[in-house]
């Protein structure tokens, strides 16, 4: 609903971030991409939400126990 574009190469690196977040013990992930950010239920790989620059200005993430940036 947010028209954000993800291409192959982008999933194939949200994915590769999500496993280093399982890795690691963490259940709910903030994923940064440097222009888009996801929450992320680690065990089902499930985006939850995702935001894009603007809407990440001055936001607050709660509820996320790791983050991993891309």
């Amino acid at each position: 609903s947010r028209s954000i574009e993800l291409s192959p190469e982008r999933l194939t690196q949200l994915s590769g971030a999500v496993e280093k977040a399982r890795e690691k013990g963490v259940r709910e992930a903030l994923i940064m991409d440097g222009t888009t950010a996801f929450i992320v239920n680690v065990s089902s790989s499930t985006v939850i939400t995702m935001m894009n620059g603007g809407e990440m200005k001055e936001n607050v993430f709660t509820n996320i126990d790791g983050a991993v940036i891309m």
